[in-house]
């Protein structure tokens, strides 16, 4: 069903519930409903301002929070009427103010979840066999970072001010890093020329790299100084870094596999080969070529709860955090720097990971 009308449809609901339990005027009622329904519109409203679901560059920012928020609004108060309707049928007395303030509330609560600048999060990755070399370093791992129209310039500057005050030996980027045509997200991702590493600063493309420009953007990557790791493999910090790209611009569905091996393959001997690729289902390959950390991002960490439950069937159950291999690899799943507009909603937090590497049995 599409979203629009599904969301239509919570309008009426809503409408018919607890707005007509307000004691308004019935043409009070009619108009409030049909605002509801407005807001349910989002899909229309970026046709007529010819922008998309993907990139809605072109539409006023205000008008995009609204309807962002009226989405939400929706689904929370939707879903907040039927426990409504369920209380009056158990003759329990609940104003029909109640559901649409807790709905409004989350709503915002979503958003702002969603939207803000995420903070450092510090963790450790303990990992038997670490070269020497590495043992201490300091990885920040930026997942899904987004840079859209709602997220630019000024954003990406205070991302990159944060970043660099946490001091990382190394930056890695694992997919998704911007939205919408490059021409107009130039200016947006300019200041990631301004991030520190003295170990190297590496980046593979993720599914919405494929969306857009792939070639131009990775190209403008590399000119923002950024090494790409593109189905290439290479040594840093006494790292084997292994950059597989996403699974869109590869022909066939065995392609990851088959390129991850070639990659392994290259490994010299006392390797410590380190994974970059967007999407964590491949996992369990990697872990039986021999992989020994694997760092992904895609599922935002789930971002809410339920909809957590729906991305794991789509990623091998692998959605945030730590997992451990039968082989020994270790998988870490990031939650995500950013937000797709799309779906900016947050529970679980955005974050900058960063990972201090130690080694251990």
């Amino acid at each position: 069903m599409p979203i629009n009308l599904f969301c239509s449809l919570l309008a009426i609901l809503v409408t018919l519930g607890p707005v007509a339990k307000l004691g308004l005027p019935r043409w009070a009622v009619a108009l409030v409903g049909l605002a509801l329904v407005g807001l349910a519109q989002q899909v229309i409203v970026h046709r007529v301002f010819q922008a998309s679901v993907m990139s809605p560059d072109g539409m006023p920012l205000w008008l995009e929070a609204v309807l962002l928020w009226g989405t939400a609004f929706l689904i929370a108060t939707g879903a907040l009427t039927i426990l409504w309707w369920v209380a009056h049928w158990c003759h329990l007395a609940v104003p029909g103010w109640v559901p649409l303030a807790i709905g409004a509330a989350l709503a915002f609560t979503f958003l702002y979840l969603g939207e803000r600048l995420p903070t450092v999060k510090e963790r450790e990755a303990v990992l038997s066999g670490l070269p020497a070399e590495a043992d201490g370093l300091r990885v920040a791992v930026l997942a899904d970072v987004h840079i859209d129209s709602w997220r630019g310039r000024d954003w990406c500057e205070r991302l990159v001010a944060r970043v660099n005050a946490a001091k990382p030996d190394l930056i890695l980027f694992t997919g998704d890093q911007a939205d919408g045509p490059l021409a107009l997200r130039r200016e947006d991702i300019a200041p990631l020329a301004k991030l520190e590493a003295p170990r190297g600063k590496f980046l593979i493309s993720g599914n919405h790299e494929h969306y857009f420009e792939t070639e131009a953007y990775l190209k403008e990557y590399e000119r923002l100084g950024i090494t790409l790791l593109e189905g290439r493999a290479q040594e840093a910090a006494g790292l084997w870094l292994v950059g597989l790209p996403d699974g869109r611009s590869l022909t066939r569905a065995d392609a990851a596999e088959r390129q991850l091996c070639a990659l392994m393959a290259q490994a010299p001997e006392e390797a410590f080969p380190v994974l970059l690729v967007h999407k964590p289902g491949i996992a369990p390959v990697a872990d039986e070529l021999g992989v020994k950390l694997q760092l992904s991002g895609h599922t935002h960490g789930g971002q809410l709860p339920g909809v957590a439950s729906l991305i794991a069937r789509y990623n091998r159950g692998f959605v945030r955090g730590w997992y451990d291999l039968p082989q020994g690899m270790r998988l870490f799943v990031a939650p995500g720097t950013g937000v797709w507009l799309g779906f900016p909603y947050r529970l679980y937090p955005s974050e900058i990971t960063l990972l201090t590497l130690r080694r251990g049995t």
